[in-house]
């Protein structure tokens, strides 16, 4: 029943009620509360009168104004449930949003019973009523408590005029429910003057006490409208409406004990900590904010349609960035699968390129060594063929002619001519090494001219050397195309991957600002790893 009637508080709150409620939950802090002390502070020692808090909640009501009130609802709903801690689920029946509302009301129940010791004690004596009743009946019998004394400070005729307020929303009830209050007061008659002196005596929450127990929770709303018009007499400086129990509530949190933690504390994580226990104070009031407008007035038409649209909205959106993200990284999975394949081929072709290469070094070899075994002069190969044979010849001249100068000075067998000999034939046969190497630099240029030629001389090494060149040009065209493929593959994955991140960013915003999607995706998101680049 409790979580049912908290459901229908949630999706009828609506206008400045659900903003003053949301505004006080969401848009509240620690800092909030403490310069707004610090403001009043400065305010009285000017004299002048002030309370900076309302005004902070007032203006953040403003803000709110154009915001759709089933948008609030649905925001303010997570928010309670984010700071439960309450795993997640989706809202797209009505009966979940009851049974989350269950839960919400047995553990805000449960805070309640942590943070004020008395209400314990009243809960007791209230085992007839509900967890939610007992909450609200709780914090309104202390409002009212505080309220007794300052009604003796009051004047006669503020008395009066109070106690006729009162008086005229008992005359509005039934003739039984007056009779009942009568009976309960001890009264004979209800009297605007027989009202003041019950409110006197009896003090103003016991017979707020009796009215509501006889006319329902209706009257907490007139009661706290009615607070509203006597405010400045009782020194509240809060304007109620129908903000109940604000005062009380912000009393406690404003104490020293609360705050010098704060001010002496260090730095953002216990500020943090503070704006944990600030919202965890707030729970009961908060939830008392919900219902009582629902509880003491109902509603004709409760309709679920426009939050759990507003809900399915958020939640396909999510959806949608999920299959986003799961569509990302099936591409980015597949171009992996490209690229791997493709690097493949390219280190084949690699290795073919290689073999090629290979085998036209070893057919120049055979070409190379058929020239330096035959007689050059009997080959009529090609002009260019004609003038390096000619310099090779020259050379090898040379180099005859210098072996032999080398043999003549080894054979002079005079004591100091030997020693210059060794110097001389040091040099010579530097000489020769040079001469060698301007050789063998001929012979390979005679090589090239064999392969450019049409001679008979070598033409199977030469065909051979032909047809791996015609392999290498299609294997290193192919190997290109291959790369500029895998480059363009590359940066598909770096752009999928940059998408991937973009998404979950998205996702990860959509987490904060709803709470409990988290929970329904937490299997999906274990299956959508980060691509790695290939």
């Amino acid at each position: 029943m409790d979580g049912q009637i908290l459901a229908n508080s949630i999706v009828t709150l609506k206008g400045t009620d659900l903003r003053m409620v949301y505004a006080l939950l969401l848009k509240t802090n620690i800092g909030h509360l403490l310069s707004s002390k610090t403001k009043d502070v400065i305010s009285k020692l000017s004299k002048e009168e002030s309370d900076n808090f309302t005004y902070h909640l007032e203006q953040e009501v403003n803000k709110l104004r154009n915001v759709e009130d089933q948008v609030l609802q649905v925001d303010l709903f997570l928010e309670i449930t984010r700071l439960l801690k309450l795993r997640g689920t989706k809202y797209t029946l009505e009966q979940e949003i009851v049974d989350q509302s269950t839960f919400i009301v047995k553990d805000v129940y449960q805070l309640l019973l942590k943070q004020d010791k008395q209400f314990k004690s009243f809960a007791e004596n209230e085992w007839n009523s509900t967890k939610l009743q007992q909450m609200i009946k709780f914090q309104m019998s202390k409002l009212f408590n505080e309220l007794d004394n300052s009604f003796k400070d009051f004047t006669i005729d503020d008395q009066t005029k109070f106690a006729s307020q009162v008086n005229e929303y008992i005359q509005g009830l039934p003739e039984e429910k007056q009779r009942k209050i009568k009976e309960k007061l001890g009264v004979d008659d209800l009297t605007d003057e027989m009202i003041r002196k019950a409110i006197a005596t009896s003090g103003s929450s016991i017979v707020f006490a009796i009215i509501v127990e006889v006319s329902g929770f209706a009257f907490y709303t007139t009661a706290t409208s009615l607070l509203a018009s006597f405010a400045g007499l009782f020194g509240i400086t809060l304007p109620f409406g129908v903000y109940t129990g604000l005062t009380s509530t912000i009393a406690v949190l404003a104490n020293p004990l609360f705050l010098v933690p704060v001010l002496l504390g260090g730095g953002a994580l216990l500020v943090n900590h503070q704006n944990k226990s600030l919202k965890k104070k707030l729970m009961p009031i908060i939830v008392m904010q919900i219902t009582l407008p629902f509880m003491s007035q109902g509603a004709d038409d409760v309709s679920f349609d426009l939050f759990i649209a507003e809900w399915n909205r958020r939640f396909d959106a999510y959806c949608k960035l999920q299959i986003e993200l799961e569509n990302e990284h099936a591409e980015g999975l597949k171009l992996q699968r490209n690229i791997r394949e493709t690097k493949e081929k390219i280190n084949y072709m690699n290795s073919a390129i290689h073999n090629e290469e290979q085998k036209i070094r070893e057919e120049k070899k055979q070409i190379y060594y058929a020239l330096k075994s035959s007689n050059l002069e009997d080959l009529g190969i090609n002009g260019d063929f004609q003038k390096n044979r000619i310099e090779y010849q020259y050379i090898n001249d040379r180099i005859q002619s210098l072996q032999q100068a080398k043999k003549v000075d080894a054979v002079n067998d005079s004591f100091f001519r030997r020693i210059g000999n060794k110097f001389s034939n040091l040099g010579t046969t530097f000489d020769i090494k040079s001469e060698e190497k301007k050789m063998n630099k001929y012979l390979y240029l005679m090589v090239e001219d064999v392969l450019k030629s049409t001679s008979s001389f070598k033409q199977i090494e030469r065909e051979r050397i032909q047809a791996s060149k015609c392999n290498l040009r299609e294997l290193r065209q192919s190997k290109n195309e291959k790369m500029t493929y895998k480059n363009s593959l590359e940066s598909l994955l770096k752009q999928v991957n940059q998408n991937q991140s973009s998404i979950r960013q998205d996702i990860k915003a959509m987490e904060k600002q709803n709470y409990g999607l988290e929970h329904l995706s937490a299997s999906s998101q274990q299956l959508l790893p980060t691509s790695e680049e290939g």
